[in-house]
Parts: structure tokens; C-alpha cells; sequence
């Protein structure tokens, strides 16, 4: 699936705290907030790549999570840490951890933008090299969603 040029800007505004981010975030359609799920999801596994590495386990997901809920606390941006989890434990194929009732998209968006803001905020590169993972991102995602 081809990545929508709008997406990989809302996640660059993002990223440079450009105040269009919110704006773009918006105007997002029902279908389009699950296509740019699927997108932003693919990201945050771009980022995470040298963070995380390829293998980590529940607990490492789980502290990581933790992490991220606890800087937003401290910024007064609360995130729900379990949908946090939720979105690694998506990205590193570990099961689920809502079964029954599956994560609303405005949710699984604000946590995968705090995961995206707290990398961006903990390392000084993310900025810098934005487009190249955002280039990552949508090859990956197009081998991911291709039929």
C-alpha cells in the first residue's frame, strides 16, 4: 500500500514541532486514521530499530511503555500507557493485550504520537534524519501491505 504524502508530513510536523501536525491530525477521516495507523505504526519500528533492537521481550516492551507515559505524565500530556504497549507489542509480534475490544484509532494516534515525541525528545538524531526514516518507513510499509 502506498504511503499518502500527507501522512509522511503530519509525522514530519511531529517530529519538528510544527504546530501543522495538530491541524493535519484533524482532518483525518475515520478510513484515513486507520491507513495513517498503519503507517505511523511502521515508524515508530524505524525508530525503535536502534533503540530496541530486533528482539526484546514483554518486560522490556512493558518498561519501555512505562517510560514513554511517565515523561507525557511529567509534560501533562497523559497517554495510556497499556495502548502504548500495545503498538510494541504490534510492532514486535507479541500477542495482544486487548482481545475482546480492540483499541479505538484516535487512541492507538495519540499513543503512537507520544512513543514518536518521547524517541524524538531522548535522542538528538531522530530530528535530524527524519525523511531518511520516513523513506525506511514507507518502503517497509509498502513490502508490509503489499497483496
Amino acid at each position: 500500500m502506498r504511503v499518502e504524502p500527507r501522512f509522511r508530513d503530519q509525522i514530519r510536523c511531529l517530529v519538528l514541532k510544527d504546530r501543522r501536525a495538530k491541524a493535519l491530525d484533524e482532518a483525518l477521516s475515520p478510513g484515513d486514521r486507520i491507513a495513517f495507523n498503519g503507517f505511523l505504526v511502521t515508524v515508530i519500528a524505524v525508530m525503535l530499530a536502534p533503540r530496541l533492537g530486533d528482539r526484546c521481550g514483554i518486560e522490556d516492551l512493558a518498561a519501555f511503555s512505562d517510560e514513554v507515559a511517565a515523561a507525557h505524565r511529567v509534560e501533562r500530556r497523559p497517554v495510556n500507557e497499556f495502548v502504548v504497549e500495545e503498538i510494541l507489542r504490534e510492532i514486535y509480534g507479541v500477542p495482544p493485550l486487548f482481545h475482546r475490544f480492540p483499541v479505538p484509532p484516535p487512541a492507538i494516534s495519540w499513543a503512537g504520537a507520544a512513543i514518536v515525541r518521547h524517541v524524538n525528545n531522548t535522542d538528538p538524531t531522530v530530528a535530524g534524519g527524519i525523511d531518511r526514516t520516513l523513506d525506511t518507513a514507507a518502503d517497509l510499509h509498502h513490502r508490509r501491505t503489499e497483496t
